[in-house]
């Protein structure tokens, strides 16, 4: 693995292209529709903090349209950040600390009713700490939003389909790196060849939503990864000693 690591070290974001900005694919038809959409986040498991009645802690962002300060749901990409928070709440004697608890939901589900509540309503998505510090080090620098990780070919610029021509796109870069060690194993030569492309979730929805023919081709591909901590910690959930 070691020259894998090389080459995310020494190339970053494959010349700044990013999903969602600029990509070099044959152009389609039409955009992906909101049930597409849907379908594509429903495979990843969101945590929110809501108190008794279901209200989910929210932020004050900018509003893009006016500039006035609106209230917007915090969603965490991961459970244990999500009851880390609630802890620092509780330790900091914070009124959400009294009856917070963690909620969980597929992002699928959020982001339809998101949409169907307010035609689009913005939501803070709170990225783990891991992927945050995996993105930063291939970027060498900050990363704003929640990190997304695909494989590329370094020569080619392409992304690397699995055999049923689907892109896995991962919200952790140690499962990426998992999944292709047995690639690298068979094909030692590929380690110098394949690299990583550092996408953001919120590019990716953005993108996903736009009507951009240039990118539709390639998001009707994209397969979205849950993080395999988020797994085993719902596992866990569900175990002798699980629950909130």
């Amino acid at each position: 693995m070691k020259g894998f690591l090389k080459q995310l070290m020494a190339l970053g974001l494959l010349g700044g292209t990013v999903l969602g900005t600029t990509a070099a694919i044959a152009p389609a038809a039409l955009a992906l529709s909101d049930e597409e959409i849907v379908e594509k986040l429903s495979s990843i498991p969101v945590f929110m903090i809501v108190d008794e009645e279901g209200r989910s802690l929210t932020a004050n962002v900018e509003s893009e349209e006016t500039g006035a300060p609106v209230s917007v749901p915090l969603v965490f990409i991961s459970g244990d950040s999500a009851e880390a928070f609630l802890d620092e709440a509780e330790a900091e004697a914070a009124p959400i600390a009294t009856d917070g608890q963690v909620a969980i939901l597929s992002l699928g589900a959020l982001y339809q009713e998101a949409v169907a509540q307010s035609q689009g309503q913005s939501l803070v998505y709170i990225p783990s700490s891991e992927a945050v510090a995996a993105a930063n080090s291939i970027a060498e620098g900050q990363v704003a939003g929640v990190p997304l990780f695909a494989a590329v070919n370094l020569e080619t610029g392409q992304y690397l389909l699995t055999s049923e021509q689907v892109l896995p796109v991962y919200f952790s870069f140690s499962d990426l790196r998992r999944n292709l060690l047995p690639l690298f194993e068979s094909n030692p030569e590929l380690e110098n060849v394949v690299g990583v492309e550092l996408l953001t979730l919120e590019g990716l929805i953005q993108g996903m939503e736009s009507d951009n023919p240039e990118l539709d081709q390639l998001l009707e591909l994209v397969r979205l990864v849950p993080d395999s901590a988020t797994v085993e910690y719902l596992q866990n959930l569900d175990g002798p000693s699980g629950g909130n």
